[in-house]
């Protein structure tokens, strides 16, 4: 842009560029670190474009402004400098959900947790004061150094009490993490937000989206009408949850996203059961399938393959070693015949450990079902 200055901010360096402008690291005059977002109109643009950019830059800036929340980011200041609109902001020193992906892949199962359970705590906060954030992605939350987890961009944002922000027939948005609703331009709530950050959470656990497609219109089809690719090896918890996150009907969805947390935290180890894996998107191989003893009357539809039957809860009801294949006691800890540890026992075991680390990551957070459900900020 060519300036050292705006409105009295001592522009140090350029940290990246938006739909609307660009954005600076800068100095305040009182000496503080700030980030100053810009939007400088061309000199030829018309009117009516004109006009719209300077509402949605300007709809940012009162919605960004209006909360007060330790993880949305702070505006400290909005103005004009000429033709430069401007919005002083904290400065946020740390990277992106995206940039973490692209780094690491998918991202481990706790701390992609956190970083849900905050992301939820921002949106419950916003959606109370009528504020749909509309463009929810893992570039728009951001991880401080310091493991603070923060909402940025609200651009698109729309200010549900304010008359003719939300048009109906209007599509904006990121294709990838748009909602049904929001891909077909019709009027949105809360429950938008709620698939877009599903969509998110997805692929923080996968390092993949979950309607992938070398076209929008492709990513578009499969938002509108196919289910994305089923995770392995979730906590049934956390498969329930992003299950949930990304019904094609609203009414179908997590209502806020206070039921999201409590969904979280609400642990089951059943999945352990099914023998699959703890880390997510890598399926452990089941134990080898034994053929049964001749007279063992096991059906032919099962491949002659044990199968267990969990209502059949006696001791030796279809168990067998998965080293040795001898049929053993589910309760015991290792095989009488070869020493193998009981797999069922080690699988349950990492499965309750799991559950205990994600409720310890959530530890830090007030249960909305105990407290009325409502979340204050901090």
């Amino acid at each position: 842009m060519g300036v050292a200055q705006i409105a009295g901010y001592t522009v140090t360096r350029e940290l990246g560029q938006g739909g609307m402008g660009k954005v600076f690291q800068a100095l305040s005059p009182q000496g503080g670190t700030v980030a100053i977002k810009t939007m400088l109109l061309s000199p030829g643009v018309d009117a009516r474009t004109r006009w719209e950019t300077v509402e949605r830059f300007q709809r940012e800036a009162r919605a960004a402004r209006s909360l007060m929340h330790p993880n949305i980011v702070q505006v400290l200041d909005i103005g004009a400098d000429q033709d430069t609109f401007f919005i002083v902001m904290e400065f946020l020193d740390g990277q992106t959900v995206r940039e973490l992906i692209e780094l690491a892949g998918a991202i481990r199962l706790e701390r992609a947790v956190q970083i849900m359970a905050a992301s939820c705590e921002a949106l419950a906060y916003a959606h109370d004061q009528g504020i749909v954030h509309r463009d929810i992605k893992p570039d728009n939350i951001m991880l401080l150094r310091n493991g603070t987890v923060k909402l940025t961009d609200f651009g698109l944002a729309a200010i549900v009490a304010e008359k003719g922000v939300t048009h109906t027939g209007t599509v904006m948005g990121t294709f990838a993490y748009m909602s049904p609703e929001q891909a077909r331009g019709e009027k949105l709530d809360a429950r938008s937000d709620i698939f877009s950050l599903g969509s998110t959470f997805y692929e923080m656990l996968t390092g993949r989206p979950p309607f992938p497609g070398t076209t929008p219109a492709a990513v578009l089809s499969g938002i509108l009408n196919t289910e994305p690719q089923p995770i392995q090896g979730l906590p049934a918890s956390i498969s329930r949850t992003v299950t949930k996150c990304l019904r094609k009907q609203p009414h179908y969805r997590f209502q806020n996203a206070r039921e999201i947390i409590a969904g979280l935290r609400n642990g089951d180890t059943s999945a352990a059961a099914a023998g699959t894996a703890i880390l997510p998107g890598r399926p452990v191989t089941p134990p080898p399938a034994v053929a049964p003893p001749r007279d063992s009357g096991v059906p032919a539809s099962t491949g002659g393959a044990i199968v267990s039957r969990p209502a059949v809860e006696t001791p030796l009801a279809g168990f067998r070693c998965s080293k040795c294949g001898e049929r053993m006691n589910r309760s015991v800890a290792t095989c009488w015949k070869c020493g193998a540890p009981n797999s069922l026992m080690v699988q349950r075991t990492q499965q309750a450990k799991r559950q205990q680390e994600i409720n310890q990551a959530l530890s830090g957070l007030e249960d909305p079902t105990k407290k009325g459900g409502r979340s204050r900020p901090r």
